[in-house]
């Protein structure tokens, strides 16, 4: 710290561009080191960023803290939790419910790494070396200090805190050996206190299982935990407005990442391929085989190279389905609220009227059976569409929050009314689904500077809407995108990705999510292969 010190002291009253000499440089900083990242080029500008590192058992750790990745990616995310009170002119990123593998704060080989941004001080220009000096050498130190050893933190809430993932990852092990697509435990709370806050709502009624649906998972300490086993198969959520069925998807929806204790969703597990699919009118489809859901269109011609700028409600849906299958996704989860109405359903009037030959679009319930005997799994939401209670498998009813099990009294109704469709014209489905072959060189033009003004390829995630360069992806109406670093995390893959010139099939970007790529700049955070091959699809120069 000392050499810091006498630095900053040098530095004061010169120009404040003089800061740019601490640029990639290195300081010892008590038992952490202190490397200088991005300097900032005025006191206005973006925080200067910088990285510590330290052996985490010289900061106290018991080994058997951080022996294997999934104990490595719970203690950081508590770590980072605990920096909840950014210091002045101190930062760290904040994270939100979900543990996930982020570069904000992460432990690899025993080192813990730390990503903070630092607001340099400066007057008319000039560095204030004697504050930059108490920043650093006092404040950042007594910020660090607090969080980062082991003997300053609560120890039961850390250990909770990894129990917590532990048991998730046990609980999603045994999903596929009960025959489950899903599990939502007993006690788990699925409103949030608003539509903008991930805070469980305060008084909610506690989900409980229906009795036919109830199973009993294990946990890894040999004791057992209750709740409603969604089977594998075609699943309808029914019940009137605003009694629960959206909140239930959501809940299911969120669940693909593991959640912090006391979320109330700790213990949701769903298929991890699972992916919402709705309608996202207006979205870009680069050559997504839609022939299955959209034959010919009118004057358009074939549908298996369907490539739009501007793609109506049903046929972004078809294309989302279908690219999300193409993924790999094995589990599908539909809101009739947010979705194309014909892409859902056409009902034997319609049929009637207009007729098949006239009707590029073949509606989810003509194909819907097929998929699941592929071993595709739907959970699907409906308030209207009725014709799907004879095509369930399970139908589950929510009334005031509260969940049963309809399914006998569904195939009852659904057999007591005319037939739902009209014969079947349409030819049998292919699948499994071939993934394309792409290349990524065919975008390699686009990475150049998106003006004249700049001289280096920019990469920014805002709000959904991501650039690299002069490339766009456009992910504002996707529905698994929760939060900025995960933006920025497919961007950055995205860039280092069609950077190296890469051929392949869009099953091979599975292996883009292993880890997230060196960045000592940017806040990241790692996504699934669903929602990177979201952003690729929708990439255009």
């Amino acid at each position: 710290m000392r050499d810091l010190h006498q630095r900053f002291l040098k530095m004061h009253g010169k120009p404040y561009g003089v800061y740019k000499s601490l640029q990639g440089q290195y300081f010892g900083f008590g038992d952490f080191t202190l490397k200088w990242t991005h300097i900032q080029g005025d006191p206005h500008a973006q925080s200067s960023r910088i990285m510590l590192t330290a052996k985490m058992l010289s900061l106290g750790f018991p080994e058997d803290l951080f022996d294997n990745q999934e104990k490595e990616i719970a203690l950081a995310d508590f770590l980072l939790r605990q920096f909840t009170e950014n210091a002045e002119n101190i930062s760290i990123v904040k994270a939100r419910s979900q543990i996930m593998q982020r570069n904000s704060l992460y432990i690899k080989n025993g080192t813990v790494h730390i990503l903070a941004s630092v607001n340099l001080p400066g007057e008319n220009r000039r560095i204030e070396g004697d504050k930059a000096s108490e920043l650093l050498i006092g404040t950042l130190s007594d910020w660090v200090t607090t969080v980062m050893y082991w003997n300053n933190l609560p120890k039961e809430k850390c250990k909770a805190h990894m129990e917590c993932l532990a048991n998730r990852n046990f609980l999603l092990s045994q999903l596929s050996e009960k025959n489950l697509a899903a599990f939502v435990p007993n006690g788990a709370i699925l409103p949030r206190a608003s539509g903008t806050s991930e805070m469980p709502l305060q008084n909610a009624v506690p989900f409980v299982s229906p009795p036919e649906l109830l199973v009993n998972l294990n946990l890894p300490n040999g004791q057992s935990i209750a709740g409603m086993g969604v089977p594998k198969g075609i699943t309808i959520i029914a019940g009137g407005g605003f009694h629960g069925k959206s909140t239930f998807l959501h809940a299911l929806e969120e669940a693909v990442y593991p959640h912090i204790p006391d979320d109330g969703r700790e213990f949701i597990v769903i298929d991890k391929s699972a992916t919402p699919v709705k309608t996202e009118e207006g979205r870009v489809v680069n050559g997504t085989n839609i022939s299955q859901l959209v034959r010919e269109l009118p004057l358009k011609g074939s549908t298996e190279n369907f490539t739009t700028k501007n793609a109506s409600g049903a046929t972004s849906q078809a294309a989302n389905l279908l690219e999300a299958l193409e993924l790999g996704a094995r589990t599908v989860l539909i809101d009739e609220d947010a979705s194309a109405v014909n892409f859902l359903i056409r009902d034997l009037r319609m049929r009637e009227l207009i007729g098949s030959n006239r009707e590029p679009l073949i509606p989810l319930t003509d194909r819907i059976r097929e998929f699941a005997e592929h071993g595709i799994n739907f959970i699907i939401v409906v308030g209207a569409c009725g014709d799907y209670l004879g095509l369930a498998d399970t139908v589950i009813a929510f009334t005031e929050y509260k969940a049963e099990c309809l399914t006998e009294k569904a195939k009852n109704i659904a057999t007591a009314r005319l037939p739902l469709q009209s014969p079947q014209t349409n030819a049998p489905l292919q699948y499994p689904l071939t993934p394309r072959a792409f290349s990524t060189k065919i975008l390699q033009p686009g990475l150049q500077p998106g003006s004249s003004v700049e001289k280096t390829v920019k990469i920014r995630a805002v709000a959904g809407q991501l650039s690299i360069g002069k490339l766009k992806s456009d992910l504002r109406k996707f529905p698994t995108f929760c939060h900025q670093e995960l933006q920025r995390g497919i961007a950055e893959i995205l860039h280092n990705f069609i950077k190296e010139g890469n051929d392949g099939n869009l099953r091979d970007l599975e292996l883009l999510c292993k880890e997230l790529p060196e960045n000592e700049t940017t806040d990241l955070a790692l996504p699934r292969v669903m929602e990177l091959g979201a952003a690729f699809l929708r990439v255009t120069s």
